[in-house]
């Protein structure tokens, strides 16, 4: 069995964001979480570009490294004493918490070999699908209104955090 680029490629960058990944859950500073989280961000992106999913990797810089990743750096460096929050966590909280994620990860595991995927497209990608999705998203019959008022609960939530924020 011989690798090529494309296959080498995906498998360090899927090693490398799931170390990310992992670096960031058991990261003990929240500011070093954040630059980590980015980081997975990226990564996920650049799985996109190496699947050849080109608009779903720029959506993925757009909203989440751009956006999310973005707003919590933001929210953590107005908040008060961002530095100086390295306080143990409660082991009992922590054992609770690695359980729970340990069974998610197993039961999704279990799901996953079970399946029979699909090793052909289930249906033919068009030439045009990307235009047809902004059509969708931005016509008056389409997902203009919850598309927009998406847009409009994130700028409340960023607003709220930052007056949350301010007040402490």
């Amino acid at each position: 069995m011989s690798f090529g680029f494309e296959q080498i490629a995906f498998l360090l960058t899927a090693v490398l964001t799931v170390a990310a990944a992992l670096a960031m859950v058991f990261s003990r500073q929240v500011f070093h979480a954040i630059l980590l989280m980015i980081a997975v961000f990226a990564g996920v992106a650049t799985l996109y570009v190496l699947l050849g999913v080109s608009f779903m990797a720029g959506m993925q810089l757009f909203i989440y490294v751009g956006g999310v990743s973005v707003l919590a750096v933001i929210a953590i460096m107005v908040t008060r004493g961002f530095m100086g929050s390295d306080r143990p966590r409660p082991a009992r909280t922590t054992y609770g918490a690695a359980i729970v994620a340990g069974s998610v990860f197993l039961g999704l595991a279990w799901l996953i070999l079970r399946v029979p995927w699909p090793t052909a497209p289930l249906v033919a990608a068009s030439e045009n699908d990307l235009a047809l999705l902004g059509q969708v998203l931005v016509s008056r019959s389409g997902f203009v209104v919850p598309f927009e008022l998406s847009s409009l609960l994130l700028f409340v939530v960023l607003l709220g955090a930052l007056y949350i924020a301010r007040e402490r």
